[in-house]
This record gives structure tokens, C-alpha cells and sequence, in this order.
């Protein structure tokens, strides 16, 4: 309706301006200011997803470097979001755009699923060995996860318990595709990651610079300003 209004106003100026070029107006008020703040968030959501989406491809496409598991990843994440969306529709309920946005901080949290199987299958005899050994730590972490974003529901604010629904069905949707239908669609040995780059990311894994005292000073710094 802010937006609506706003509209409306706008276009009352412009036919003013034109009837008395002389005269000048503006919109001030909480309308006004509300219609910006939920463009500006729109546009960075959008920007927040498309950030998370090449990160993470750039960095599946270096560990695995199989276009075919970069695509299997793409479309558990994929179902998992139109699980979630079907879910809230089916329910009769809404989400915004804005809520979307902001659930991309999920994609990082949702890709570990399909990621772990994959690379799990190479290291494995069979593809039930592999569902053996990594269900348990998967829906453990699930159930967490989950459980987690569901405490947002009982909130008043709107958008942090639209928040919890929809990023809660997106982790449930994209587990369910990975311990369901992703194991019929995968090859022996195609998650495998190359000994070198095995090694740059496990020295990676390995930093910690919570315990080094120049980065935490650092960190201590540039926060000091804020």
C-alpha cells in the first residue's frame, strides 16, 4: 500500500509540475521512507544472491571440477527451493522477496549437503556404503539447523519468522532430494578432488586466526570505528 501511495503522490507532482513549473514539492514522511528502505533491500538481495550463487560455484568448480556434480548440486538446491516455495503456497502463506534475499546466507548452509555425498561417493565401495556412513552426521546437522531457524516462527516480527518458515522447508526439501533421489543420479568416483587441491583446501581448513594475536588485534581495530 506504501508503495501504492507513493505512486500516487509522484504522479500528482509531476502533473502539478506541469500545470505550475514554478511550484516545487516532496514526499516526506514514513511512507516515503519505508518504499525506499524496501527497494534498497530488494536490490541488494538480489545482489547477495548472485554473490553467494558464483561464490560458491567457483569454489564446487575448483574442489570437483565436474561439471555434471556442479549441475546435481545446482538442482538439490534447486528442489530444495521449490519444495520450500510449494510448501508456504500450499499452506496459503506469503514471502517476500525480501525474505528470499535474505535466505541466501542458507545456499551456503544447504550445499554441504549434496556436496558431502558426492565427494563421500569417491571415497567409498558402494553408494549405500556411503548413504551408511553420512546420514546420521547429515540429519543430526539437519535437525539442528532446522530447528534453529524454527525458534524464528514464534517472533512478532514478520519477516524473521517468514525467515524461519522458508529457509526451514529449504533445508528440509534439499535433504530430503539428497538422501532420496540424488544417490540414483551419481557415479562412482566423479566427486573425487584432485591431490593437490585436496591439499590447498585442507591447509586452508586447517587456519585458525581466532588464535593469532595480530589478526584478532587487527579485527579488534577496524571494529573499534563501528
Amino acid at each position: 500500500y506504501n508503495s501504492k501511495l507513493v505512486k500516487l503522490l509522484n504522479d500528482a507532482i509531476e502533473s502539478m509540475k506541469e500545470a505550475y513549473p514554478s511550484v516545487g514539492a516532496r514526499i516526506v514522511g514514513g511512507p516515503e521512507i519505508a518504499v525506499g528502505n524496501a527497494s534498497r533491500i530488494k536490490k541488494d538481495s538480489i545482489l547477495a544472491i548472485a554473490l553467494s550463487i558464483v561464490l560458491i560455484t567457483l569454489l564446487v568448480i575448483y574442489s570437483i571440477s565436474s561439471v555434471r556434480n556442479l549441475l546435481l548440486i545446482f538442482l538439490s538446491i534447486g528442489w530444495g527451493w521449490l519444495f520450500s516455495l510449494g510448501a508456504i503456497s500450499l499452506l496459503g502463506g506469503e514471502v517476500s522477496i525480501i525474505v528470499v534475499g535474505i535466505s541466501s546466507v542458507i545456499l551456503g548452509i544447504a550445499v554441504n549437503y549434496p556436496l558431502h555425498l558426492i565427494v563421500h561417493m569417491s571415497q567409498t565401495e558402494s553408494i549405500r556404503d556411503a548413504i551408511k556412513d553420512i546420514m546420521l552426521p547429515l540429519v543430526i546437522g539437519n535437525i539442528t539447523t532446522v530447528g534453529a531457524f524454527l525458534t524464528l516462527i514464534p517472533l512478532q516480527s514478520v519477516a524473521l519468522r517468514d525467515l524461519g518458515i522458508f529457509a526451514s522447508l529449504l533445508l528440509i526439501g534439499t535433504i530430503v532430494f539428497v538422501l532420496i533421489y540424488l544417490p540414483h543420479l551419481l557415479k562412482k568416483g566423479e566427486g573425487a578432488v584432485e591431490e593437490h587441491k585436496s591439499k590447498l583446501l585442507n591447509r586452508i581448513a586447517a587456519l585458525s586466526p581466532e588464535r593469532n594475536r595480530v589478526v584478532v588485534a587487527a579485527v579488534l581495530l577496524i571494529s573499534l570505528p563501528l
